[in-house]
């Protein structure tokens, strides 16, 4: 499958990957990518960035078979830059749009550092992404198989002292543990500080692949709290 990824959640990355089935999970070969770093820069850097990637060799004059998101929670955004360009390329390519949560995209990078230190699998971690506000986005979560994650519980919200009280976990990961460095708590920090659209690819063909054909992973934001932004209540009065 020819699938383009993209990820929003902090800040932009792009890839176009043929993936397919390997000897110890998803492979991929990745074409192209592109990536800005900035945090506010999405609106205007995603479409060229996404034109860059589908111009390049070896890609421009293949059919796509699938566009795969990040589904958040991350700032509202940013978020909802990475999904509207998602579902204008799904239609316009007529392919499936499929979401997958930013944070389970992170875990799975997580595990992935720690099987290449020699982890056990055994390992659970727990991740930690900026949610501006003095707050972080937050969930645990434990490998499933060599592609997939699996949620200890549902991602929350929090003031980084209430993450930090978290337990159960090994290490921690994501831009929360940078921002905060005592979420750490003499936990193994480790590498990833936001989503991974490579790692967004093996999450999703692992789920599409248990949830048998013709099954569509939902790509509807995940919000855990209101944006921003607030229109006015109302005119003013003039005397």
């Amino acid at each position: 499958m020819r699938i383009v990824s993209i990820d929003s959640s902090l800040g932009s990355s792009l890839l176009v990957a043929d993936a397919g089935p390997g000897t110890a999970g998803t492979a991929l070969s990745v074409l192209s990518r592109a990536e800005q770093s900035s945090p506010r820069r999405h609106a205007e850097s995603l479409g060229a960035m996404l034109a860059r990637v589908l111009a390049a060799p070896g890609v421009a004059d293949h059919p796509l078979d699938a566009v795969i998101a990040a589904t958040g929670p991350a700032p509202f955004t940013g978020l909802r830059a990475g999904l509207v360009t998602a579902r204008a390329l799904g239609r316009a390519r007529g392919v499936p749009v499929h979401g997958v949560p930013s944070l389970d995209a992170v875990a799975r990078a997580a595990f992935d550092e720690i099987a290449r230190a020699g982890g056990g699998g055994g390992e659970s971690v727990l991740v930690v992404t900026d949610a501006r506000r003095h707050e972080v986005y937050a969930a645990r979560y434990r490998a499933r198989g060599a592609d997939d994650v699996e949620p200890l519980d549902s991602p929350a919200v929090l003031a980084p002292d209430a993450a930090v009280r978290l337990g159960g976990v090994d290490a921690v990961a994501g831009s929360g543990a940078v921002l905060y460095p005592h979420l750490a708590a003499g936990r193994v920090v480790l590498a990833p500080v936001s989503g991974d659209p490579a790692a967004q690819i093996r999450v999703a063909l692992t789920r599409l692949a248990d949830a048998g054909p013709g099954a569509v992973l939902p790509a509807e934001p995940l919000y855990l709290r209101h944006a921003d932004v607030h229109m006015p209540a109302g005119r003013g009065r003039t005397l």
